[in-house]
């Protein structure tokens, strides 16, 4: 048998818009609201029933902290600041000026954790989708995405998988939210998966929610690598815990076998709490996700390949459009990685307050790091910006800047010079960086 079949059918045709975002992840949703708010008309498409990426679908909280690396100031505001402010008022997050490390929200982390926003999932859903349908953005839920037509180093069309069947859209300008970097790789643009040379990415893991907990009780961190981390509502947590290696976000069968390692180590975490960790001793599973949390996949060839020195710096660039302070936190991306981790802590508990060894913090972070749209436009391809984890940049500094307050900076930033762009009848390469932080400093942005 072949190992291809050739199919061909024409497709129906969805409509045309200045700005279509593909992905509904933390970026995806910022980068259409803000090139709505811009006058653009725009489409939002997401792949599941929900926006939120993996803050919903994979359950994956609490928003890291958006303060400096020292936690004395915020660096990241805009479109994050009124999203966790909606949901702070339906008790839905604790805004992080008003949490500290380490705590109860941060499962007794110290490092990178202060001020940490914890965060209630579904509320989120719902925030979401009013931000969404104020800003007047089209949205098409259940649609993935399938491939690109180009032509003359531009998309022309995007193809689509929706419940009703495969059609097409078109856009004068397109930005890949989709955390795989799907599109840029289906219109030609370089790229790599993983960590360079070896190709070995993040390690995923199936996060998930208990209730139960006696908060009082709970007054120490639980046995590595299981961290529990406290919702708004009191007594309940989200969960992070075992890693599942070697997964890659693009592929199916990975995927698949992935989330099934990652349901049989839910019941292992749950055992960790429920009969070695005090205050956990009446706890029940209240939610799975149903999505594995990935942390890594791939990374795009832009115009500016963000470096770790960078990071370690904080090189402020001209072309500036978000600062972020998280460390280049990696994980542990073998197994035998792991197990000397959990090792080095079961002979020296203090190692874990050290930030040495747990989570592969490598090299120390600048007190802020600066991101350079250079790095968000992608090569090869003059009608497509790129945003979230999959920008242009080194696996390891990805590290830091792959978590979701900076992934919504990012997301604003792409949505704004979307805008810009398409007023202005120019490529994206091309868009006037003073007019561009403007937009972004005058819309709540952050950018010394």
């Amino acid at each position: 048998m072949a190992d291809y079949i050739r199919y061909e059918k024409q497709v129906p045709f969805y409509g045309h818009w200045d700005v279509v975002v593909l992905g509904g992840g933390p970026s995806g949703v910022c980068a259409a609201v803000e090139a709505a708010r811009n006058g653009a008309k725009t489409l939002l498409i997401e792949a599941s029933g929900m926006l939120g990426g993996m803050a919903t679908t994979a359950l994956v909280g609490p928003f890291m902290t958006n303060y400096d690396r020292d936690g004395n100031r915020p660096v990241v505001g805009g479109l994050y600041r009124e999203i966790i402010e909606r949901l702070a008022e339906k008790n839905a997050a604790i805004l992080p000026e008003y949490t500290d490390s380490p705590s109860i929200h941060t499962s007794f982390i110290a490092k990178y954790h202060r001020h940490v926003t914890p965060i209630d999932s579904f509320m989120l859903q719902i925030v979401l989708d009013d931000l969404v349908k104020e800003a007047g953005v089209d949205m098409l839920l259940y649609t993935r995405f399938v491939d690109c037509i180009c032509e003359n180093g531009k998309i022309q069309s995007v193809i689509l998988a929706a419940l009703e069947g495969i059609c097409s859209v078109s856009a004068d300008l397109f930005i890949d939210c989709t955390g795989n970097a799907d599109v840029a790789v289906a219109a030609h643009v370089p790229a790599w998966k993983g960590e360079e040379g070896s190709g070995i990415p993040q390690p995923g893991t199936l996060m998930f929610e208990i209730d139960g907990v006696d908060d009082q009780g709970y007054t120490e961190r639980p046995e590595y690598p299981v961290k529990a981390y406290r919702m708004p509502e009191e007594g309940r947590y989200k969960v992070n815990h075992y890693h599942v290696f070697n997964v890659d976000a693009a592929d199916s069968k990975s995927m698949t076998a992935g989330h099934i390692e990652g349901r049989k180590q839910i019941l292992d975490a749950f055992h960790v709490l429920h009969d070695k960790t005090p205050g956990f001793e009446n706890i029940r599973i209240a939610r799975t996700p149903s999505v594995l949390g990935t942390r890594e996949s791939r990374h795009i060839e832009g115009k500016y390949k963000l470096t770790v020195e960078d990071v370690h710096r904080g090189v402020k660039f001209d072309d500036r459009v978000a600062v972020y302070a998280f460390g280049m936190d990696v994980h542990s991306r073998t197994a035998e990685y792991d197990h000397a981790t959990a090792a080095s802590i079961k002979q020296d508990p203090s190692v874990r307050k050290t930030g040495k060894v747990v989570g592969n913090f490598l090299v120390e972070v600048a007190e802020a790091y600066y991101i350079p749209y250079r790095s968000m436009v992608p090569l090869d391809c003059d009608n497509l910006l790129v945003s979230g984890k999959t920008i242009s940049s080194q696996s390891q500094a990805a590290g830091g800047l792959r978590v979701m307050p900076c992934a919504m900076a990012l997301g604003q930033a792409a949505g704004a010079a979307a805008a810009i762009a398409v007023k202005d009848g120019v490529k994206p390469e091309n868009v006037s960086i003073e007019k561009l932080q403007r937009i972004l400093l005058d819309h709540g942005a952050i950018l010394d």
